[in-house]
């Protein structure tokens, strides 16, 4: 019944909204055509008083046209004003004599008066007048346009249309909105108890309360539709306590899982993360985890585009390395493996686990590096003396030789003594070989201080100015004066910095440039040494660090291990750029002095020190 009753009601409107416009329509015509007529009547009455040229009338006849205009327009009226004009748009006779010579010049009425038919234009005035102008040209016996009639006619006295139809509509419109509140009352008193139940129910179930069941006495087409959605409730609600029970498992499995693990939904959100995770990827214990991992995929896109192709795109990925900036300016390089999972075809979840590849890389090295230097340290405390005995005496008989030529000349001395200095020459060379040997096998203590890196670079600089200057080569320095300080030991950093320098110069065949600049940035202090030499072709590249590797006949191989292990010993980095024919760059990047953890282990060996005392 309601139905029907709501059917009825729309029908009716409908109905009276198209009678409403035939009737709209109608009263347009209607008024159109009155103004015609009225604007023919008054033109025949016009014509026939002038009788000639309207151009050529004479002051007596303007004005007893101008009172007959008079007689036929009034404001109350159907016309209020009645005006003659000419080809050229000019005003020549009005009922209105002020505005007699007047000329239009506007594009809209130019637009209008220029018609070679009677238009009919509906206008609204100030004051919301409705106006109707009737514009019709008039024709000399040639047919030719030689005037235009205006009339401005009112619109509310040619027909008053509205108020019957307003005696039409009204009572249908008061019908109409009897039938609407009663059909609305009687679908909302069918409808209350149910709606009433199902807004209990889902008051229910949105607190996770399952138990909730709809009570409904009546039997009609909602009973059977309650019964089943009981029964829905029921069925979700053990599901429920299943679920609840295995994320308290997953939960804690998570937890005693070392492995970084991420579960996120089939819109790419988290569900789910481990501690291991929030560790790996540096997240502040006051942060959101939620918010910090999508502003580390805005900051990294490699990574971003990985996590939105296993989304979108249910791509997989095994042991995929990428390095991932850390907000605190650490480079993590993680192996990222994931798995889409899927039901019915349709993408439930994607689980992604990341390896800190970094760390397996930095033990592995280790490892390798305390094996070899294990075997170094060995060999070289088991020939340090087979070879230094040797080559001590060898230093002492040539001494000894010198003197005696000194004093026992003897045929060709010279070349006797230029063969003497090679061979002195050649030990001391020897010596330094085995020192810098032995500097590499032993573990030297790093003394720590507070630092300006640029200090350091500038003292290098001054050491190896003169050289430069030998070689033609010219060094242009750069060094930020606002850069924060470091910890570290002035004289292990002057050893590394200056042999970098040196290999530059070395690299560069005749004359060419050495850039050297230092600067801040993300918490790290960088010294970058940049040469314009030949660079090093990639089978080079692949051992430069690996202890005794050279490509220099006089060069011992040890000069870049020892400065990796000086800027490993300092939480250091050194990385290098080359490109054959354009040159090398070194970087090398330190913790800043509020970053660097060694100063803090050296103050708790002392502490550690005095308590045992």
């Amino acid at each position: 019944i309601a139905i029907m009753v709501i059917i009825f009601a729309v029908a009716i409107s409908i109905s009276g909204y198209y009678v409403y416009q035939a009737y709209r329509d109608l009263n347009n015509e209607l008024i159109r055509r009155t103004a015609l007529l009225l604007g023919k009547a008054v033109e025949e009455t016009l014509l026939n008083a002038a009788d000639k040229n309207l151009e050529k009338l004479s002051y007596r006849e303007k004005k007893r046209l101008r009172t007959l205009m008079n007689s036929m327009t009034t404001e109350s009226g159907s016309i209020i004003h009645i005006l003659l004009i000419n080809d050229k748009m000019r005003i020549l006779l009005s009922s209105d004599k002020s505005i007699e010579g007047h000329e239009y010049k506007s594009a809209q009425e130019l637009a209008n008066l220029s018609s070679q038919e009677p238009r009919v234009i509906s206008k609204t005035w100030e004051g919301g007048i409705n106006v109707v102008d009737v514009i019709i040209p008039l024709r000399n016996a040639e047919g030719h346009i030689f005037s235009y009639l205006r009339l401005v006619l009112s619109q509310e006295e040619i027909v008053n249309f509205y108020d019957d139809l307003g005696n039409v509509f009204i009572p249908i419109t008061i019908i109409f909105v009897l039938l609407f509140f009663f059909a609305i009352y009687f679908v909302s008193r069918s409808y209350r108890q149910p709606l009433e139940s199902i807004k209990k129910m889902a008051a229910s179930l949105n607190e996770g309360d399952y138990s909730y069941r709809i009570n409904y006495e009546q039997n009609d087409e909602f009973t059977d539709t309650f019964l089943r959605l009981n029964k829905t409730i029921e069925r979700v609600g053990v599901m429920s306590e299943s679920y609840k029970k295995a994320e308290k498992k997953i939960a804690s499995l998570l937890k005693v899982v070392e492995e970084s693990i991420i579960l996120l939904d089939s819109e790419g959100n988290i569900s789910s993360y481990n501690e291991a995770t929030a560790k790996l990827l540096h997240c502040p214990d006051d942060n959101d985890f939620n918010n910090y991992f999508r502003h580390l995929q805005s900051e990294n896109q490699e990574f971003r585009l990985m996590i939105e192709r296993a989304v979108k795109d249910e791509q997989e990925y095994k042991n995929k390395e990428t390095v991932i900036c850390l907000p605190d300016g650490e480079d993590l390089l993680v192996r990222v493996s994931n798995q889409v999972f899927k039901e019915e075809g349709r993408t439930t979840g994607i689980l992604f686990t990341f390896k800190d590849v970094s760390l397996f890389n930095e033990l592995e090295r280790n490892l390798q590096r305390s094996m070899k230097f294990s075997v170094i340290a060995n060999l070289a405390s088991s020939i340090s003396h087979e070879i230094k005995n040797p080559l001590s005496a060898m230093a002492i008989h040539t001494e000894i030789l010198n003197t005696r030529l000194k004093n026992a000349p003897i045929e060709d001395s010279e070349k006797v003594r230029r063969s003497l200095t090679v061979l002195q020459n050649e030990v001391r060379r020897l010596n330094r070989i085995i020192n810098q040997f032995l500097n590499l096998a032993r573990v030297k203590k790093t003394d720590l201080s507070l630092i300006n890196i640029n200090s350091v670079v500038r003292d290098v600089l001054f050491l190896i100015q003169q050289q430069a200057i030998e070689r033609h080569i010219r060094i242009e320095a750069t060094l930020d004066k606002n850069i924060d300080f470091i910890y570290g030991d002035p004289d292990q950093l002057k050893q590394v910095i200056l042999n970098i320098i040196l290999n530059a110069f070395h690299a560069i065949d005749k004359e060419g440039v050495v850039y050297v600049r230092t600067r801040e940035m993300n918490k790290r202090i960088f010294v970058e040494i940049q040469d314009t030499g030949k660079g090093m072709p990639p089978e080079v590249q692949r051992r430069i660090f690996e202890p005794y590797f050279t490509t220099r006949e006089d060069g011992g191989g040890i000069g870049l291990s020892v400065s990796k292990s000086i800027m490993e010993a300092h939480e250091g980095r050194i990385s290098f750029e080359s490109f054959l024919g354009e040159g090398t760059k070194f970087i090398l990047d330190f913790p800043r002095k509020d970053k660097t953890t060694q100063l803090h282990i050296q103050t708790l060996r002392q502490a550690r020190t005095v308590k045992r005392g």
